[in-house]
């Protein structure tokens, strides 16, 4: 059975980030996400067409990322910490799988933010359920996520 998980890691598997400098980034039809040091991580998903599109199209895709070794502002290490050191990396990936949600959800990342990090795959919020994973790609964490509809 092809699941919804499964789907995911086969996009990202099959559709590789471009991880480039803004100033020569043309693409219009990925997913971004900017970077502190001025590059861009662009995510495209080819749109399902033809006989081979899935019987449970996802309603979008999205893609966020950090770089691993910057700072965590204090306030966030604090709350998303629970009181406990923690190296920059933990703290970027529960921040990106987070973004994720809020891109895909529709839904303020400060409001998300003050409820704590997203901790499990899949998410549910606003009418869409959320798979995501996350993983190092050189210098910068990411998050990818795909959405689908929900009717609960």
């Amino acid at each position: 059975m092809d699941t919804r998980a499964d789907r995911l890691a086969r996009a990202v598997r099959d559709h590789p980030l471009v991880v480039e400098e803004r100033a020569g980034h043309r693409c219009v039809a990925g997913a971004h996400s900017y970077l502190a040091d001025g590059r861009v991580v662009c995510w495209v998903l080819p749109p399902w067409s033809g006989s081979g599109a899935p019987a449970d199209p996802e309603v979008g895709h999205a893609v966020d990322a950090e770089l691993v070794l910057q700072r965590v502002p204090p306030s966030l290490g604090e709350r998303w910490g629970g009181g406990v050191a923690q190296a920059p990396e933990d703290i970027w990936d529960r921040w990106c799988a987070t973004e994720v949600l809020a891109k895909l959800a529709d839904v303020p990342m400060v409001l998300l933010a003050r409820q704590g990090p997203v901790t499990r795959t899949p998410a549910r919020l606003s009418g869409v359920e959320v798979h995501w994973l996350v993983r190092r790609v050189d210098d910068v964490v990411v998050a990818h996520g795909m959405s689908w509809a929900t009717t609960t």
